[in-house]
């Protein structure tokens, strides 16, 4: 081992909002460990509160084009670098032939598109937003994520995201400043954030392939940037440690080089580093 260092939720209407300035707070408050449905106070104990009154006949939040919003004040993953293409495929192999496994469950192109307000409104803040397309027309997502904590190979970050259609992301390529209008969770960022029009800051592709391992989904990308390629693994998880623990030792036995990932993928977009 190394040194060391997503749930649909229903809600009444009446608490939509709320919903929506708590996860906006979390974005402001750039501290994400703060802010669990069980914390005893802020953010967490609120958002807790709120779930508390809500019940499966609710209202979900809206999410844009008639889809709700899927809401995840808290995605944790585990992340873990591949040094490079040959580990990347000696994992992929040994993924697809695992005794009692499923092989490959689903396999994605995704291209990755971000955007910010002119004057950086919300890359100041550490609030990304995303336009994510599913095999160029197959599906599409706007995501909005709050700052990452990464150390020891496990990812913390809030996240709110939206399905629109695939025709609509298109636009939004070349007209982004329509999200502010057409996808409710961006509006309510910007009118958070006093973000007046959006532009365009590039992107990249990462190729997904999903996989079955030891009763949990792992996805293997391959990202690649204008200036490099990156190999990672990627798993979410309710306990992170057990679970990276069981997976580094899986890799040390097989003998694949690995590394904890030190930013995200955006992060690397942004500086140009492969990290």
């Amino acid at each position: 081992m190394l040194p060391r260092k997503p749930t649909r939720i229903d809600l009444k209407p009446a608490d939509k909002e709320e919903v929506r300035t708590l996860l906006w707070d979390l974005a402001v408050l750039r501290e994400p460990q703060s802010f669990t449905a069980g914390a005893q106070s802020g953010p967490g104990a609120r958002f807790g509160r709120v779930l508390a009154r809500s019940s499966p006949g609710g209202e979900a939040l809206h999410g844009g084009a008639d889809r709700p919003a899927e809401v995840r004040p808290m995605e944790v993953e585990i992340k873990i670098r591949l040094p490079d293409r040959a580990a990347y495929e000696q994992v992929a192999a040994a993924l697809a032939a695992a005794p009692g496994g499923k092989g490959r469950l689903d396999s994605h192109a995704q291209a990755n598109y971000f955007f910010d307000g002119p004057n950086q409104e919300l890359n100041s803040r550490r609030v990304v937003l995303r336009v994510r397309t599913y095999d160029v027309d197959k599906k599409a997502t706007v995501t909005l994520k709050g700052k990452q904590i990464l150390e020891n190979g496990i990812g913390r970050a809030s996240e709110v995201e939206a399905e629109v259609p695939p025709a609509a992301a298109a636009a939004y390529l070349t007209q982004p400043s329509r999200m502010l209008a057409e996808v409710p969770i961006v509006k309510d960022a910007a009118e958070k954030f006093g973000v007046g029009s959006l532009v365009a800051l590039g992107g990249f592709q990462n190729q997904r392939d999903v996989y079955e391992w030891e009763g949990h989904t792992l996805e293997l990308d391959e990202t690649k940037f204008e200036h490099g390629t990156l190999y990672e693994i990627e798993v979410e998880t309710e306990q992170p440690e057990v679970l990276r623990d069981r997976l580094e030792h899986w890799l040390s036995g097989m003998g694949v080089s690995y590394s904890y990932s030190q930013t995200s993928k955006f992060a690397n977009f942004i500086n140009k580093t492969l990290l």
